[in-house]
């Protein structure tokens, strides 16, 4: 039984998101988790009267009934099991807290329009998300983002640590289910790979099994995300995959100052792997 969270704020952009979410997973047995966060500071929420805090409590559990009875109707299998969470607190919070109490296999979240460049890096609530370092993994989606099945999977990688199997479960599991071709990413530096770096590639390699996977060392331009976003182009890779640990590719991708400007903003599924052991 796999266990999916996906937050919802009832838009056009999170029904695809969860409709992305049913058709991942149509063949496995499931429950997948709506969540609906409404933020009130505590100041403001010891102002509030009772009837108006129920009234909100109502209004939100009416609508995530709504896309529970939708998604139902729409998704009629039996494999798959729909409840339903409202917090009062922010989204990161609330996600933090339930992967807690529940063991998560995934968070899957759209990103809102881009409403300012300066947020362009999916949308605010996705980078707190996987900046949270989360004990599950994150998989984001370009906004209004339609299901395509997954067929090429790039993985980038520095090669300056190696994989447990915890963390490589996941992108076992969709490589394997998808029957997809793994397609492992190291960006090119002005220097051969240090003897580490070989073993990690060696370990990753025979840890990978049950599916085609190539290894591609590729030329390194100024930006790191321009590297990535012309290997999406030029192989048609359907999610992208990065493993968030200290100094990791992912990190230093956040940190490029290109992002705090026009954004990474990729136009395919992205799934952030959380560091699964001290770094």
């Amino acid at each position: 039984m796999k266990h999916i969270l996906i937050p919802l704020d009832f838009s056009d952009n999170s029904w695809a998101g969860l409709v992305y979410a049913v058709k991942l997973y149509k063949d496995d047995l499931c429950t997948f988790h709506l969540l609906h966060t409404e933020v009130l500071d505590p100041e403001t929420l010891s102002t509030l009267n009772e009837v108006y805090i129920e009234n909100i409590m109502k209004l939100g559990n009416d609508q995530l009934n709504q896309f529970k009875e939708q998604i139902e109707s729409s998704d009629p299998n039996a494999n798959h099991e729909f409840k339903t969470i409202i917090k009062f607190q922010p989204l990161t919070n609330a996600i933090e807290e339930i992967t807690k109490k529940i063991s998560v296999d995934l968070v899957i979240m759209s990103t809102k329009g881009i409403n300012s460049i300066l947020n362009s890096l999916f949308g605010t609530n996705s980078v707190n998300v996987v900046k949270t370092h989360l004990s599950c993994p994150v998989m984001i989606l370009p906004e209004d983002y339609d299901y395509n099945p997954i067929k090429q999977i790039a993985f980038s990688t520095d090669l300056n640590r190696f994989y447990t199997t915890e963390e490589l479960t996941i992108l076992n599991d969709l490589a394997y289910d998808n029957n997809a071709v793994l397609r492992i990413i190291h960006i090119e530096t002005n220097k051969p790979l240090s003897s580490i770096q070989d073993y990690n590639l060696s370990v990753l390699k025979s840890s990978l099994q049950g599916f085609k996977t190539h290894y591609h060392s590729v030329p390194n331009f100024d930006k790191k995300t321009e590297v990535i976003n012309t290997f999406i182009k030029d192989l048609d890779i359907d999610l992208l995959v990065m493993v968030n640990y200290k100094h990791s590719i992912f990190e230093k991708i956040l940190n490029e100052p290109v992002i705090n400007k026009i954004g990474f903003n990729p136009q395919i599924p992205f799934l952030v792997i959380p560091n699964k052991k001290t770094s």
